[in-house]
């Protein structure tokens, strides 16, 4: 936990280094974070809490470990990897891949034009403000 610093600035400089013309190869982003803890407690073979990389996926999916790894945090501090946001996150997904499928197969229903009710302007607004905030 203590080398992330040194790690994740030499890590940068090299690939800087090595491919000085060619920043497609440089790191698009990194996430960093002090050790990893599962439902709150250290991660221990012999205590009967621990996850291995593999039997996570298994359980969760791909998509399910990235929702609930990017929830457990990203700082130095450390991560904590709980089931139950894994659990909630899978649902979240699924629920959101549903309608995402029922908007898609009721496409031809949905109002075409310009928005032009109080409702879409207040909408329009609030997604130009946080556009702006990020």
């Amino acid at each position: 936990k203590d080398l992330i610093n040194n790690h994740l600035t030499f890590t940068l400089y090299n690939h800087a280094a090595i491919w000085p013309k060619d920043d497609t190869k440089w790191p698009k982003g990194m996430r960093v974070n002090g050790h990893l803890q599962l439902n709150s407690a250290k991660m221990s073979k012999s205590d009967g809490n621990f996850l291995t990389l593999t039997d996570a996926v298994e359980k969760f999916s791909a998509d399910g470990m990235r929702l609930c790894l990017a929830d457990a945090g990203d700082s130095i501090e450390d991560a904590n990897f709980v089931v139950s946001t894994a659990d909630a996150g899978i649902l979240r997904l699924f629920t959101f891949i549903e309608w995402v499928k029922e908007m898609l197969e009721t496409k031809s229903t949905l109002r075409k034009g310009a928005a032009k009710t109080f409702n879409d302007q207040v909408f329009l607004s609030e997604l130009n403000l946080k556009t702006q905030q990020t």
